[in-house]
């Protein structure tokens, strides 16, 4: 009896030690993704209140503001640089936890969520609090799951999808005129017309609708380059030039629906993308024009494909 009370109670001691060798005062939890986003786009979702909410939207509570996930509280505070303040609540721990985005390369990023808090010396608690941290791992990783999922689509950030392409060997016929005001539609297909006139003497067709770009100049008034892409080359003139697109060339890429305006959204949302990226443009952006807008004169129902030269 003596020898049993002697093993229950170096037994006891034993697992009690455990407790404290394999459980730390100091209990910390981390959860850590690779984005495949920009470093900036990621801080664009820390520093924006409704994306963050938006890409955890499912288990956003609205009346209370927080997100509620598996029985757990996540109070949002506002971002501070490339980092934001989450306090989280379960049933017995209320603690501050961090997201932060660095960038891993031009094109990935670290959004790291981590936290720690203080455990109690009461082997009981603190066996019980080490329990409570694995949820939270969980649930952390699980949203940052979410968040990831979210970042990576550009639609959900900059409104519009987003894509890089490889240009292939592309010639190009162009011609330009100057405008005191932007171009008219009629204007712009004047200028296409008359290519296409010049191609048709040498039996060339378009491969493509054409293709517009509008500069604006110092002297207040406006550069319209308009191009059509060919098969081969074809003399110039002092009217007619030939560009070639450079082999393997890239370009960010959208698609816009809608007039002027929504166009000029599409711009801007790709400038932002380009600026985000940190990659240098060696050359302006200019449109596709994919809907023939002679013939659809609504521009609700207008189609234009922006492209953005990227180095």
């Amino acid at each position: 009896m003596k020898y049993l009370k002697i093993i229950a109670t170096l037994t006891l001691l034993s697992c009690i030690g455990y407790f404290y060798l394999y459980i730390p005062t100091t209990i910390k939890v981390s959860s850590f993704k690779v984005s495949a986003s920009h470093e900036l786009t990621a801080h664009r979702l820390l520093n924006d209140p409704k994306l963050l909410t938006n890409s955890v939207a499912p288990y956003f509570d609205i009346k209370k503001n927080k997100i509620v996930f598996e029985d757990i509280e996540f109070q949002i505070y506002p971002a501070l640089s490339n980092m934001i303040q989450i306090d989280i609540a379960t049933k017995n721990i209320n603690t501050k936890s961090f997201i932060t985005a660095n960038a891993i390369t031009k094109e990935t990023t670290a959004i790291n969520w981590f936290l720690e808090f203080k455990t109690s010396w009461n082997p009981l608690k603190r066996y019980a609090d080490y329990q409570e941290a694995i949820k939270i791992k969980k649930a952390t990783s699980k949203l940052l799951n979410l968040l990831n999922d979210y970042v990576e689509n550009p639609t959900h950030i900059y409104g519009f999808d987003i894509k890089e392409l490889t240009l292939k060997d592309t010639v190009l016929i162009s011609t330009k005129f100057i405008n005191k005001q932007l171009p008219t539609t009629d204007q712009i297909y004047k200028a296409a017309n008359e290519l296409n006139a010049y191609l048709r003497k040498f039996q060339k067709t378009p491969l493509n609708n054409p293709m517009v770009t509008v500069l604006e100049n110092p002297t207040n008034d406006y550069t319209i380059m308009v191009g059509i892409s060919i098969n081969g080359e074809i003399p110039e003139t002092n009217d007619f030039k030939i560009k070639r697109m450079p082999v393997n060339g890239k370009m960010f890429v959208t698609d816009v629906v809608g007039g002027s305006q929504n166009i000029q959204s599409g711009y801007a949302a790709l400038k932002a993308y380009l600026l985000d990226s940190k990659r240098p443009s060696p050359a302006v952006p200019f449109e596709l024009l994919v809907t023939d807008r002679i013939r659809v004169r609504d521009t609700a129902q207008w189609q234009t494909r922006i492209y953005y030269p990227v180095m």
